[in-house]
């Protein structure tokens, strides 16, 4: 009797692995996630297609930057200052 025991709970624990693994190994067919990942497939290539327009159009309307004498004054100014404070070592306070 203990040895029909022993045959029949290694059957069903194998049976379970077999199971386990094939679902772990195939995946569950559902129909919500594959909706999900097919939406996203769509949602990925409307980006990339936006992505490409912006990159064309900025190609096109770009052009070069040009600053009046007082901005750019201003500009190295501040650069200046920044460069001062880290070397001052207050860069710490830059973040906050």
């Amino acid at each position: 009797m203990k040895r029909c025991f022993t045959s029949i709970r290694r059957w069903f624990l194998t049976l379970v692995t077999i199971v386990f693994s094939s679902v772990a190994f195939l995946g569950c067919n559902d129909p919500t996630v594959r909706k999900m990942e097919e939406r996203n497939q769509e949602f990925g290539f409307f980006i990339e297609q936006e992505l490409q327009r912006s990159r064309n159009a900025s190609k096109v309307e770009l052009g070069p930057a040009t600053r009046s004498p007082a901005q750019a004054a201003d500009m190295d100014a501040e650069r200046r200052e920044l460069d001062s404070m880290v070397e001052r070592g207050e860069w710490q306070g830059l973040f906050n």
